[in-house]
């Protein structure tokens, strides 16, 4: 049965809109196959997990199944293994609080202002307790802890099966708390509050931190009743057909062994938590499963997630960058730096040996590489290793230095033209820019690998910022680029201009690219253009779900029905899955609107609603489903609320223009509209209403003005309907 039959309504299909992934708990590497054994271990039989499957925070909720094939079950054959595993992040990503564990956290209590507000973090009687405000401010008991090493975050328990992760941190190390996000200013109905949905643990954090994890949100009432195998990362999480294996163990030869994974699909069991991503199925991932079955990974297609150059910026984690790495698209793996029990490397960076076992011979077709001629620094300085340069860390969450994986070259001279970070000033923080360009001038005057990333770079930067003619560079360069992530990223950044023939012949083309994510980009791209060819619809039969996703929802933003009911069905559960997701809940509320289904379109906007109350851009959208639902005054109303919370955002008066000039009120539609094109000068669709509202209100010299500086920003044949309108009120022959 569709899930959409859960909340009472028919096929949930509705327009698209960008959906936003938010942060991902940290997580590290892992997959590997199992050895022969010789013997079966017999301590699953002891029922270790018995006495931890009861509690608010339980170690499991299948304790037959963890008896069977958790990591007791393992570790009497592989004990080095085992032990590699248990002292690893993996083994320690979660659990339930503990007095032995985190009880000096808390004795005395201490204290830590948290946007603005002081926390008190206390023990009391056996349990650690948050106090927002002063000594008769709310408590809230924490039972859960997430995380190791740099730092720990406690989980509170909230109605409905949540459970919130705080925003105070713990270092053990130092021995002190935290604010892990200072300076944001975060607000209660924020999405990122603590108690907001985005640092909400059931639905972004605890795929990555346990074992067989299912969310188990109920779709009609927002509630969880999340279930998992393990609290953290075990065994089972990483192998498959561990139930043969430890069945016939004990037999000859070690009995039937686990399936050995190709590197391909180790490497896309490490990604599923080391990527921000959007989840397309409901926690269905086994190891040896394609990712982009289960994923769709963020590319770096606007401002603020990564650098222009592919450098890591905001939370994106490993996958992305490595997978727009020269090194991951030559075939490297996460097990070739990493292993798969420990997650360390597996040999050291300190002498360069971590890199040097391929470039120092070559294996696999590397570049031959002597660090002390390459670096032009003296030995045993770090300007000589190798991971100083091309893997520079950026700190998350205040304490958390994580190396990026896009194994770029240093660039002063992006720097000074965007801004972008390069490892020789953050070293050389007595000189200038302007001083390491030139030296890397002097050093490497071939810049092939320079020249390359400049390019990308100039390119990425001039599509955030939608230049002129960018649309031709964007081809250009995506003809000529192997690496698969880059071209599905300037594929993706093509949806701007996906009204322009040569852009839609190229994306024409791009549905039949060997890699999926350029045909999910490609199918995404046609969504905004309207005008996919007659033969579109037989991606929505890819082998590949990203893509199928992706061309679901371009039908749906055309506003037509999906026409492969396998399709339809794959994309209903994937909106109801994330509609915990404020823009999949609008999503789910704009096909119930156009099925004429009043009441789930208004159970799915205040769910949205009730998601993320303070993001005054949701209640911009709302107003607009509002608006469609024929309710003027609420429309009105959160539009008000919406421009009040925030004037700067140009989207919010265009939409009380609209608004006024559905009501028949030029001249404030005028004005808003005014406002709007101050605020965001590039905003063709503003210029043209503007155009149009001049018109209708008899100032036909106004309207051409506005009208050609809507042209010189998009050319679009839509426009020319109103210049022959201006044309003939010019003229005295119609009138408008």
């Amino acid at each position: 049965m569709p899930l959409s039959r859960l909340i009472g309504g028919s096929s949930f299909q509705s327009r698209k809109t960008i959906l936003v992934v938010t942060r991902f708990a940290l997580a590290v590497f892992y997959v590997l196959i199992f050895s022969a054994c010789s013997k079966q271990s017999d301590t699953r039989q002891k029922g270790d997990y018995e006495a931890q499957t009861a509690g608010p925070f339980p170690l499991t909720h299948r304790p037959e199944r963890l008896s069977l094939i958790g990591e007791n079950a393992c570790k009497e054959c592989h004990p080095a293994e085992f032990e590699e595993w248990r002292r690893s992040h993996h083994a320690q990503a979660n659990r339930a609080v503990s007095t032995l564990r985190d009880e000096y956290a808390f004795t005395p209590a201490r204290e830590v202002t948290d946007s603005g507000r002081v926390h008190r973090l206390e023990w009391n009687d056996g349990t650690p307790t948050l106090v927002v405000g002063d000594q008769n401010g709310s408590a809230y008991p924490l039972e859960g802890v997430i995380g190791y090493d740099p730092l720990i975050q406690y989980l509170a328990p909230f109605p409905g099966g949540k459970w919130q992760t705080t925003t105070d941190a713990f270092d053990p190390k130092e021995n002190e708390w935290f604010e892990v996000f200072p300076g944001e200013g975060r607000r209660r109905g924020d999405w990122g509050h603590w108690t907001g949905q985005g640092m909400n643990w059931n639905a972004n954090c605890a795929t990555c931190h346990m074992t067989e994890y299912e969310k188990g949100l109920n779709p009609k009432t927002g509630e969880y009743q999340s279930l998992w195998t393990r609290q953290s990362i075990s065994c089972m999480q990483c192998h498959t057909g561990l139930e043969a294996h430890v069945a016939t163990a004990s037999t000859e030869n070690g009995g039937q062994l686990p399936r050995k994974l190709t590197d391909v699909k180790v490497k896309a069991s490490c990604a599923t938590c080391h990527s921000r991503r959007d989840e397309l199925t409901a926690n269905e991932f086994r190891p040896g499963d394609s990712y982009f079955d289960h994923y769709d990974l963020t590319l770096p297609v606007r401002n603020g997630l990564y650098y222009a150059d592919g450098q890591i910026r905001d939370e994106v984690f490993v996958f992305g960058s490595f997978e727009m790495s020269r090194m991951g698209h030559a075939g490297v793996d996460c097990l070739d730096c990493h292993d798969a029990h420990s997650m360390e490397l597996t040999r050291p960076t300190t002498n360069n040996a971590a890199c040097t076992w391929c470039h120092d011979t070559g294996l696999d077709g590397a570049p031959l590489i002597e660090p002390l001629t390459h670096s032009h620094h003296a030995e045993g300085s770090s300007g000589n290793l190798c991971v100083e340069c091309h893997m520079p860390k950026t700190p998350y969450m205040v304490r958390d230095p994580r190396a990026d994986h896009g194994f770029l070259s240093p660039d002063p001279l992006l720097t000074i033209e965007m801004g972008i970070p390069n490892a020789c000033s953050k070293c050389h923080e007595d000189q200038s820019v302007d001083w390491a360009a030139r030296k890397v001038e002097e050093w490497y005057p071939e810049k092939v690998v320079l020249s390359r990333q400049r390019e990308r770079a100039r390119v990425l930067q001039s599509a955030w910022n939608h230049e002129d003619g960018i649309a031709d560079d964007l081809i250009s360069i995506a003809r000529k680029e192997p690496i698969h992530a880059w071209r599905a990223a300037y594929t993706e950044l093509l949806t701007w201009y996906s009204n322009d023939s040569k852009v839609q012949d190229f994306l024409e083309e791009s549905l039949n690219d060997p890699s999926s994510m350029v045909r999910s980009k490609a199918a995404y791209a046609f969504g905004e253009s309207g005008a996919a060819g007659p033969n579109f619809d037989q991606i929505l039969d890819d082998p590949s779900l990203n893509v199928r996703i992706a061309a679901a929802r371009s039908f749906v933003a055309r506003g037509e029905s999906i026409p492969d009911p396998s399709a339809s069905v794959e994309w209903e559960e994937y909106l109801l899955y994330n509609s915990d997701r404020p823009q999949n809940a609008l999503l789910l509320a704009s096909e119930a609107i156009r099925e004429g289904d009043r009441r789930n379109a208004q159970l799915w906007i205040d769910r949205a609603i009730s998601l993320e109350p303070g993001n005054a851009e949701l209640l911009r959208q709302v107003a607009v489903l509002q608006s469609r639902l024929g309710n003027l005054t609420e429309a009105n109303r959160l539009l008000e609320k919406a421009y009040g919370m925030a004037p700067d955002q140009a989207q919010i008066p265009f939409s009380l223009a609209l608004l006024r000039a559905e009501e028949g009120r030029i001249p404030e539609t005028i004005q808003l509209l005014q406002i709007t094109t101050r605020l965001d000068p590039s905003f063709d669709r503003a210029w043209y209403n503007l155009a149009l509202a001049y018109l209708r209100n008899g100032e036909p010299a106004k309207a051409r003005e506005s009208l050609e500086k809507a042209t010189r920003l998009r050319n679009s044949p839509e426009w020319q309907t109103a210049s022959d309108a201006i044309d003939q009120t010019m003229l005295g022959t119609q009138e408008f």
